[in-house]
């Protein structure tokens, strides 16, 4: 008896699943947290020289400091370099004001919008501005390496173990980052975050789709979703209030604490107990399941038969996927889409400040566009097919991107407008291809298809910031990046065969098989019999 077969005894999604799926589901809300703060933490603040006689500086949110010692004279910006704007880092050698030098007593900063910031805290401006994305880019780095180190302890000491061990690590980094007293120790202290972040993510989301059945993972999928939504908005406003970025990771850190408590009321999952042979717990735990959806008791002739094997094990190469032409294709197309919809979600979402919006109001409509982006997408899959969806979201995002090239920096509304839906079609995108992606690879090499797929999306989260750092280049270049390769990731999706409503393939052989043209010859064949049904 294969292992999903239980829950027809047990329930499928019931009262007990329900409550664990969602106490568990307010993990995603760390997650969240440590990802998307990086806005907040890293924000952007305008500088110049720092005089010998500074003003007194007590009130920051009135900007009295900032608009006094604003007001005294400043080089002009001669535009020759990248990242050097004199009149932000340079001032006057003498009274004659004929030779600028280094800023000799320090920066002022503007403290209207942020009280403080790591720009502010370790001085990352001027010659060493580029070290804010590259703690960005240190933060997403770490997803590549645990996503192996979480990957590997998920299947060695169980989902539960692991789940709250980077849970615990993540939580540490928030409260270590907060006391950081230098870039580096800051930067690495992100980099573990983003480490223990990743594996959070992807050993939570494996313990909640084994501990429902089949048929309901897809909505446990859309609450795992929509708590990450959720979160971004409930991260901006406490952001609004708490303004110091040391603080504000001190404080969503500590209060996220008393989550570990669960560790000691959730269950260990039952399909990872069979697989490492410990079944008399495994019973145990599937009873546990049983009573709490008051279902009946699984009889032990049920138990003493079950099977965590679906299918029997195919021996495969991980070559396999790009070794047969029609492979070739499927795995070019479907990194290419997973590269362009990281690219696109991570530098609209990091980006927000370059819209010259109020970042938490920014922030916090990017939160409802997501929630809004998440509903929508599985209406979309279900109504519009996997392909049509991937295209349309990632050509429309694309168009979006591109759009806002055009439109001049002032009209602030209409630029948030159009990067917000941009945003929208980018966060569906990035749902439909987890469902497509699954879809096209066969069963046989399905998991190594999607490892190497989200590979190649970590190293464009990475390149992210980055792109966005270009746009001292260019303003435009960051937005030219996005809307081309999001544009053209959705003409090429086209090129796949859609797979609604499509038994998905076991094999290598019968993935090859499955083609666009094929998939429209099989249609064609139930259009006839449809007909002939009809007529008869």
């Amino acid at each position: 008896m294969k292992f999903d077969d239980v829950f027809v005894y047990i329930g499928e999604y019931g009262r007990y699943q329900k409550l664990l799926s969602l106490l568990m589901c307010a993990l995603v809300v760390s997650n969240t947290f440590s990802n998307i703060s990086t806005v907040f933490i890293s924000g952007t603040m305008d500088h110049h020289c720092k005089p010998p006689d500074e003003a007194n500086c007590s009130e920051l949110y009135l900007g009295d400091c900032w608009n006094t010692n604003g007001s005294m004279s400043l080089p002009p910006d001669d535009k020759g370099t990248l990242l050097v704007n004199e009149t932000k880092c340079r001032m006057y050698a003498d009274d004659n004001k004929t030779e600028t030098t280094t800023c000799k007593y320090g920066w002022t900063y503007d403290r209207s919008k942020f009280e403080s910031t790591i720009v502010s805290e370790f001085d990352l401006i001027c010659e060493d501005s580029y070290k804010v994305t590259l703690s960005q880019s240190m933060y997403l780095g770490g997803f590549f390496f645990g996503s192996l180190l979480f990957g590997f302890m998920c299947d060695y000491f169980g989902r539960k173990k692991t789940t709250f061990l980077s849970f615990f690590l993540l939580l540490l980094m928030g409260v270590l980052t907060g006391l950081s007293t230098s870039y580096w120790f800051y930067a690495i202290c992100r980099f573990i975050a983003g480490a223990a972040d990743i594996g959070l993510a992807i050993v939570n989301f494996t313990y909640l789709n084994e501990l429902v059945a089949p048929s309901e993972r897809a909505k446990v999928s859309a609450i795992f979703g929509c708590y990450w939504c959720f979160a971004i908005m409930i991260l901006s406003v406490i952001a609004f209030f708490i303004r110091a970025w040391d603080t504000l990771l001190l404080v969503v850190s500590i209060i996220l604490s008393p989550f570990l408590l669960l560790y000691l009321f959730v269950p260990e999952s039952a399909r990872w107990l069979l697989v490492n042979g410990q079944v008399e717990e495994a019973k145990r735990v599937i009873r546990q399941i049983a009573k709490g959806n008051n279902a009946k008791d699984v009889p032990d002739e049920i138990l003493d038969n079950l099977d965590v094997n679906d299918s029997e094990k195919i021996k495969t190469n991980p070559l396999d996927i790009i070794r047969y032409p029609e492979m070739r294709k499927k795995t070019a197309c479907m990194t290419y889409c997973w590269f362009a919809v990281n690219l696109g979600y991570y530098g609209l979402t990091y980006g927000v400040e370059g819209l010259n919006v109020d970042v938490y109001l920014g922030t916090f409509v990017g939160g409802v566009t997501e929630l809004l982006s998440n509903l929508c997408g599985w209406y979309f899959l279900q109504r519009f097919g996997r392909r049509n969806s991937l295209a349309g979201s990632l050509v429309s995002g694309g168009l979006a991107c591109f759009v806002n090239i055009w439109i001049p920096l002032e009209l602030i509304a209409v630029r948030t407008t159009i990067a917000m839906i941009g945003k929208f079609f980018i966060t569906a995108a990035f749902m439909v291809v987890y469902v497509y992606t699954a879809e096209l690879f066969p069963t046989s090499i399905r998991t190594t298809g999607l490892g190497f797929c989200s590979f190649w999306s970590r190293v464009a989260a990475v390149l992210a910031p980055q792109v966005i750092f270009l746009e001292k280049v260019w303003k435009a270049l960051p937005l030219v990046a996005f809307s081309f390769t999001a544009a053209s990731s959705g003409v090429l999706s086209l090129l796949l065969p859609e797979t609604l409503n499509v038994p998905l393939p076991q094999t290598i052989q019968e993935a090859e098989l499955f083609t666009r043209k094929t998939h429209r010859q099989m249609n064609g064949v139930k259009k006839d019999t449809t007909t002939q049904q009809d007529q008869s």
